[in-house]
């Protein structure tokens, strides 16, 4: 074989996938064993054969076939003798012993080459089940023979293949590709079939050789050259070889090339998700806090920590009385942030000298890669170490709300990749920053608005208190008059006083509407609980209305359908006038028809419905009636007088009771409409206090 040939089929060899050979079988080696000297039966159960055979099996196993398998390479015959106590090699002349009519042979086979044989020795007759035995022992011996010449052959191959690609692509040219391509041509390597060496232009490959060589190419640009020395041959055979050598060279430097480049960006996307995964975790916590002041204080804190910074802080726009802004810092980490805090530390908006005003102004991240010698950097007594500082806006809706400031102590810390990170993070930090600054503020809202609603309950409860001793002081003279103790009295003074004495209690009710509802609202209403029956309250209710039904040509019926003696605990003044205030309701809307009050024991329930046939109240008011103050009509004109606190106190006095009231209407004028009072009959136990 030519030179040439011999070197191409080698550089095949370290260029292809490396593949394992098939297993090619040793030449045949001989081995005999001989058998042992006792006549024991092979099938014999004798107990003390057994315990005999047992220590030479482990002697098998473990010492003589050590010297067995160390010369399975062996070109020469060689065997071993058995005789249950001891192995031993046989001498290399005359290893197989001799033949007789007491022995049986019985050949190593793998297929059919034969690697050896096994030969038995005793004084007995060997029959053909012996035969079929030994047979069996002898094809394992075989099998296992041959397993581990294939294990060793495959381990060979195995070294052999992991040397060929070390020498290839881990150790030599891995320097080859970290040469930078500018230097290619002054820098290679030398193979010398053994080994892979450095190259420069002033060492000469061999000397007084004959070179040929060859660009490599990637892509139609030269990476490099591949020189060969005395090359034998035709110039157009060793150019062709030349020329695919190179061809898979350049293939396999650009597949490594690729890799790296995939491994450098699978570490930059690793980078990237844990540093976007960061920022989740920081707006997370973020966004679970309403004080402002806190959740800065997270975010500066945690944001630190995450991307190991040297300092953090927190800024926030602020704009003086006098017109002048400034940026106030409002979070910063670890204990000197605490102290900057304590001093109160502040930076103009036009300062000049400053990242954080500039990155204000600009409403733009500003980065100083290396803070000695940039103009931008504003240095502080209690951060000597700052290399590097980068300011991002935290900006909402267009409005700069402030600036969120990150050093570290290193130069260059912060590329093109952390602007997007911490400015995501800015953005995050800025839109919770601004929900919690309108949470505190509603909540300063809630409680300016319940001390109005206290002060209101507080004015309406005195002010009541103040009208209604003058206003009972009139009514009571007013009756005096209309008893005439002081004097007889004309028929237009009768109806004078009557006027006035019907006024005055119209008023004394509305402003005894006005007192419960300034006492419920302010939580000093309190009902008494006691057996009542409902029964008999129900009648009552009836017998007071009538007259007042029957004045506006109006009938009022009952269908009293609760059981004579159910007692239930209720307030029976405060349940009668919630009866009245919804009775007195539908006589106020009903020109005509009447009233009925239908009654009933539903379950555990008392079920009690008053339906009239007046106008009716439109579906979308139903609930706006329970609203205090609140009328359907509410205009000057309307027929239908009061405060607008009836039904109102009426539902708060049922609530009281753990109960239900609602109203039920079409609408539709003459269809009226049904209050429901739904009123449990046992009050639900109160749970113990933990």
């Amino acid at each position: 074989m030519s030179k040439n040939k011999e070197f191409q089929n080698r550089l095949d060899k370290l260029l292809s996938d490396t593949e394992l050979p098939q297993p090619v079988p040793e030449k045949n080696a001989q081995i005999s064993a001989v058998q042992p000297e006792d006549k024991s039966d092979l099938e014999s159960s004798d107990v003390q054969t057994k315990d005999r055979a047992v220590p030479p099996k482990d002697v098998k196993r473990e010492v003589g076939w050590d010297q067995f398998l160390n010369a399975i390479d062996r070109e020469e015959r060689i065997g071993f003798s058995f005789d249950q106590k001891e192995i031993t090699p046989l001498p290399l002349t005359g290893a197989s012993p001799t033949s007789g009519e007491d022995s049986v042979e019985i050949p190593l086979q793998i297929g059919e080459k034969t690697l050896g044989k096994i030969q038995l020795e005793g004084e007995r007759n060997w029959t053909s089940e012996d035969n079929q035995l030994i047979a069996s022992i002898a094809q394992q011996m075989s099998q296992h023979i041959e397993n581990l010449r294939l294990l060793e052959q495959t381990e060979q191959y195995r070294a052999d293949a992991e040397e060929a690609t070390r020498r290839l692509t881990q150790q030599g040219w891995e320097e080859y590709l970290q040469t930078p391509t500018a230097l290619s041509l002054s820098h290679g390597y030398v193979y010398d079939q053994n080994r892979v060496i450095p190259y420069d232009a002033e060492t000469k490959i061999v000397a007084d050789a004959k070179i040929v060589s060859q660009d490599i190419a990637v892509r139609e640009e030269r990476i490099g050259q591949l020189l060969v020395a005395d090359a034998e041959g035709e110039p157009q055979e060793v150019g062709e070889l030349l020329s695919t050598v190179a061809d898979n060279l350049s293939a396999h430097i650009e597949n490594l090339r690729l890799l790296d480049e995939t491994e450098r960006g699978r570490q930059q996307l690793d980078k990237r998700a844990a540093e976007l995964e960061t920022v989740a975790k920081v707006s997370t916590a973020a966004a679970a806090i309403r004080d402002p002041k806190s959740l800065l204080k997270s975010v500066v804190d945690l944001t630190s920590f995450s991307f190991r910074l040297y300092h953090t802080s927190a800024y926030l726009l602020n704009e003086n009385e006098d017109g002048s802004k400034t940026l106030d810092l409002f979070a910063a980490s670890g204990k000197v942030g605490h102290k900057m805090l304590t001093e109160g530390h502040t930076i103009k908006l036009s300062e000049k000298k400053s990242v954080i005003a500039q990155a204000a102004r600009t409403l733009e991240v500003v980065i100083v890669d290396d803070t000695s010698n940039d103009p931008l950097f504003l240095a502080h007594p209690l951060l000597p170490d700052t290399r590097s500082e980068m300011a991002i806006p935290m900006i909402v809706a267009d409005q700069l709300i402030g600036i969120l400031d990150v050093e570290a102590d290193v130069a260059n810390r912060f590329t093109e990749d952390d602007v997007r990170t911490y400015s995501t993070l800015a953005s995050q930090t800025a839109v919770a920053l601004q929900n919690a600054q309108l949470y505190a503020e509603q909540i300063k809202t809630v409680e300016r608005l319940r001390e109005l609603d206290r002060l209101k309950s507080s004015f309406l409860a005195n002010m009541s208190h103040e009208l209604r001793t003058p206003l009972n002081s009139i009514s009571g003279f007013t009756q005096v008059l209309l008893e005439e103790l002081d004097g007889p009295l004309t028929d237009e003074m009768q109806d004078d006083l009557g006027l006035i004495e019907k006024n005055a209690e119209h008023l004394l009710r509305l402003i005894n509407e006005v007192l419960d509802m300034a006492k419920i609202e302010a939580g000093q209403m309190n009902i008494f609980m006691e057996p009542v029956n409902i029964h008999e309250l129900l009648n009552d209710i009836q017998q007071t209305n009538e007259p007042l039904t029957r004045k506006n040509e109006l009938t009022l019926e009952l269908k009293n359908n609760i059981p004579v003696d159910l007692m239930m605990m209720a307030d029976s003044m405060r349940l009668q006038q919630v009866m009245i205030n919804l009775i007195g309701n539908a006589i106020k809307f009903t020109k005509k028809g009447g009233i009925t009050i239908d009654a009933e024991k539903e379950k555990d329930n008392i079920l009690v419905r008053i339906i009239d046939t007046g106008i009716g109240i439109p579906p979308n008011n139903l609930d706006t009636i329970f609203e205090a103050f609140s009328q359907v009509d509410s205009s000057t004109t309307r027929k239908a007088g009061g405060t607008g606190l009836g039904l109102p106190i009426s539902r708060r006095f049922v609530e009281m009771h753990h109960g239900r009231l609602w109203a039920e209407s079409t609408g539709i004028p003459g269809e009226g409409s049904t209050f429901v009072l739904e009123l449990p009959i046992k009050l639900p136990e109160e749970k113990p206090a933990e």
